[in-house]
C-alpha cells in the first residue's frame, strides 16, 4: 500500500524531483524515488514490488530505477529495470549503495538522494544517452 502521508518537506520534495530532472536531462532513463514506512523484511523485495505498482517497467527501453527509502526500519534499496540489468557491468550499483549509506549513516537523507541520482543519471547517459525526441516516460514526483 503506497502511504498517504508526506515524510517530507515541500522544499525538500522539490530538491529531490530537481535532482531527477536534471539526471534525466542526461539519459533516457527513468528515475523515482519512493518512501515507505510499512514492515519490511527484504528491501530489494519491497522496491520490486513497489516498481511494479508504479508501473515502471512500462518504459519503452525498461530503463526505469527506482529508489527505495523506508525511514522507520532504516532501509534503503535501489531496483532497476531488466533493459538496466543487461547493459551494465555487475558492480553498477555498488558506489551508488555506498554513497547512499554513508549520507544516511549522518542523518543526510536528502543529500545522499540527491547525490546518488546524480550518479545514476550520470552512469546510464554511458548505457542510455539522451536524444533530442526522449520523451519523460514517468512521473518525476516522489511516491509514497
Amino acid at each position: 500500500m503506497l502511504l498517504k502521508k508526506k515524510v517530507l518537506t515541500k522544499e525538500q520534495e522539490k530538491l529531490l524531483i530537481e535532482a531527477i530532472q536534471k539526471a534525466e536531462l542526461q539519459t533516457s532513463g527513468e528515475i523515482r524515488v519512493h518512501f515507505d514506512s510499512s514492515k519490511v523484511e527484504i528491501p530489494i523485495e519491497k522496491a520490486k514490488t513497489i516498481f511494479a505498482k508504479l508501473k515502471m517497467h512500462q518504459t519503452e527501453l525498461r530503463n526505469g530505477i527506482l529508489f527505495y527509502v523506508n525511514l522507520k526500519e532504516k532501509k534503503f534499496a535501489v531496483w532497476g529495470d531488466e533493459g538496466i540489468h543487461k547493459n551494465v557491468p555487475e558492480n553498477f550499483w555498488d558506489e551508488i549503495k555506498e554513497t547512499a549509506i554513508q549520507h544516511f549513516k549522518n542523518d543526510h537523507i536528502i543529500e545522499g538522494l540527491e547525490k546518488c541520482i546524480l550518479m545514476c543519471g550520470d552512469q546510464l547517459k554511458k548505457y542510455f544517452p539522451y536524444n533530442g525526441n526522449d520523451k519523460n516516460e514517468l512521473k518525476n514526483d516522489i511516491s509514497y
